[in-house]
């Protein structure tokens, strides 16, 4: 009951709530810093967007960094698909809100050219990553190759990104570059499904049944619904694999990734 006595206390001086334990909220920064909000849109279309944006717009501000810049165009495309939307709606009454939606688009093309002028020569992994991907910057692509021998790509999304330059060259690489990202997850961590998927496609194209269809039921139970699991389990009894089997191999995993003490198969003593 104290307890609650204080917090009230501290939300009342602080001003009914806008600023908690130093966290300035989207109103007070906006009031604040106006520059940071008044180029969006100011209706309701793009709120969560919106909100990311001013959130990272304010954290730069005080502390500029590659990675919040790499925040920033990730968010700013976001943005810029949701406000794109919102402006194609036609207003009978109100054409003024079609013209505020369309600012906002202005402001997200902008922001992304300027961002990836800013960033352009950045040795960020990420944003190495990101202008070779939207841009086809050899440049980018070779630099960040690079750093896969420095060891700066060790975490889960980096070998993830290594994954995509090396599924059209090296499926049996991309295979090994999935696995090590699932090994870099930490207990808690949120896992990317999407690796489940690749791997289990993978696997598919190769014709190794059984293995995609133990990445396919794992990438089910993370509601990944992509993938027929039924039409797979067909190409594993036509091969004379038994499905339960290899489900209890798969649960396995799940706890290992879930557990943060996932090894790749090939390290493991059974062979499926």
């Amino acid at each position: 009951m104290r307890l609650f006595f204080l917090v009230s206390a501290i939300l009342l001086l602080s001003g009914c709530g806008d600023m908690f334990f130093g966290e300035k909220t989207i109103s007070q920064i906006c009031r604040d810093y106006p520059q940071m909000c008044n180029d969006l849109n100011s209706d309701a279309h793009c709120r969560q967007e919106k909100a990311e944006i001013i959130r990272t717009r304010y954290a730069n501000l005080q502390q500029p960094s590659d990675q919040l810049k790499y925040k920033l165009l990730l968010q700013f495309e976001d943005y810029k698909v949701c406000v794109s939307k919102a402006a194609q709606i036609e207003h009978i009454k109100q054409k003024e809100k079609k013209s505020d939606r369309m600012k906002g688009v202005i402001t997200a093309r902008r922001q992304l050219a300027q961002l990836a002028r800013d960033t352009e020569e950045s040795k960020d992994p990420y944003l190495l990553h990101y202008h070779w991907s939207r841009f086809g910057r050899e440049e980018s692509l070779v630099d960040f190759l690079g750093l896969e021998a420095t060891g700066a790509l060790e975490k889960p999304d980096l070998q993830v990104k290594l994954a995509e330059y090396y599924v059209k060259r090296d499926l049996d690489r991309t295979v090994n570059l999935l696995y090590h990202a699932l090994e870099l997850y930490e207990s808690g961590d949120t896992v990317d499904p999407e690796i489940f998927y690749s791997l289990s496609t993978i696997f598919l194209k190769q014709e190794r049944f059984p293995r995609a269809y133990v990445w396919a039921y794992i990438a089910k139970r993370y509601d990944v619904t992509e993938l027929d699991l039924a039409q797979i389990e067909a190409l594993v009894r036509q091969v004379g694999k038994n499905p339960g089997k290899l489900e209890d191999i798969a649960d396995d995993y799940i706890s290992d990734i879930r557990s943060g003490k996932f090894v790749a198969p090939e390290h493991k003593p059974f062979v499926y």
